[in-house]
């Protein structure tokens, strides 16, 4: 199974690796349930929201169950449980009061499959998710909503090499510059923040780096660059030809149609960037050794961080790829190394 934060931070809970977030896939509004169904066949949905218990019918409902307040923080919650039977559809509710918190967590599916075996298994499984659920208490939601945009942002960087390996097969040169020059910029930030770690001897992430709203500021790859030089991350040379290969992945972009660029000098700039990619990937890996041999920071842990991973862990990986593409076609040929 794989951790679950809801995007506000009012709950963390564990899915099985084979289901999959649906609402990045089926564009959901910002006020709908957290819903989640298997990548293939799906056979029903599981559905989770947590809100105020004083708004709506929420009151009449806490009364009407008898529910009982929960402490926040507390593991296991006691859930009432309710199944409501129509000619298309059947679902199954359950519902919680955790201090001023109401969570109705529903697993919805077709009438017409309530005696399939795959549709008991999936409720199985919801069952088991339940079981996971717990309210972040209010003074973690910093800390905790910093950790899991820095996994999405791995999860990104994850997703973009599953990209990369695609597009080196198709032999898609304009792609492979995008992609690359997009993962050199990721990894520089992530170089910065594991310095930034160990300078000030914390665990905090500073998602500054890592995570743009529409509406913030945006830090620009040359920033970045320069960032990464004035911290000592890169030397003179490699930032310099990051601003080279930066005005080429221009031209490549903006102006293949336009200029007499070939095809095969976009190749060039593949392999150049490539090579920079390199480079960059073991300053990385250096600030990664480091942070745990000094126990500091995201990589301060007892696992070395070129530890091989086993088998549950690729799965994790591959459903994190699958929600970041949020596509069923793209998810069918998900390449992993």
């Amino acid at each position: 199974m794989r951790k679950f934060i809801d995007p506000k931070g009012n709950y963390i809970f564990f899915i099985p690796n084979e289901w999959g977030y649906r609402n990045g896939m089926y564009e959901a509004k910002e006020n709908d349930p957290d819903s989640f169904e298997l990548y293939e066949k799906s056979v029903g949905c599981f559905q989770i929201t947590c809100k105020s218990k004083t708004i709506g019918e929420i009151p009449n409902l806490i009364q009407t169950h008898k529910l009982k307040t929960q402490a926040v923080g507390t593991n296991n919650l006691e859930f009432s449980e309710k199944y409501v039977s129509s000619e298309k559809f059947d679902v199954y509710f359950w519902m919680a009061v955790v201090d001023d918190k109401f969570l109705m967590c529903k697993y919805i599916y077709d009438s017409d499959k309530k005696e399939s075996k795959k549709v008991k298994t999936e409720i199985d499984k919801a069952k088991a998710c339940l079981k996971t659920i717990l309210v972040i208490e209010e003074q973690h939601k910093v800390e905790i909503l910093a950790s899991e945009r820095f996994t999405k942002f791995m999860n990104s960087l994850v997703a973009s090499i599953d990209l990369k390996n695609r597009a080196y097969k198709n032999g898609s040169s304009i792609e492979l510059v995008v992609l690359l020059a997009n993962q050199i910029d990721a990894l520089l930030r992530l170089a910065l923040i594991l310095k930034k770690q160990i300078d000030n001897s914390t665990d905090e992430i500073d998602t500054t780096l890592i995570f743009q709203k529409e509406t913030d500021r945006p830090i620009m790859e040359k920033k970045v660059y320069k960032m990464a030089l004035d911290e000592g991350l890169i030397t003179q040379p490699i930032h310099d030809k990051l601003f080279e290969l930066y005005n080429q992945r221009n031209k490549v972009i903006h102006r293949y149609i336009i200029t007499d660029l070939l095809t095969k000098d976009v190749m060039k700039v593949v392999y150049d960037y490539t090579i920079m990619e390199e480079k960059v990937g073991e300053v990385v890996k250096e600030y990664e050794q480091k942070q745990f041999q000094l126990k500091i920071g995201i990589y301060g842990t007892d696992i070395p961080p070129d530890h091989p991973i086993d088998e549950e862990t690729k799965q994790k990986v591959i459903g994190a790829i699958k929600e970041k593409h949020a596509d069923n076609r793209m998810n069918k040929d998900i390449t992993f190394e």
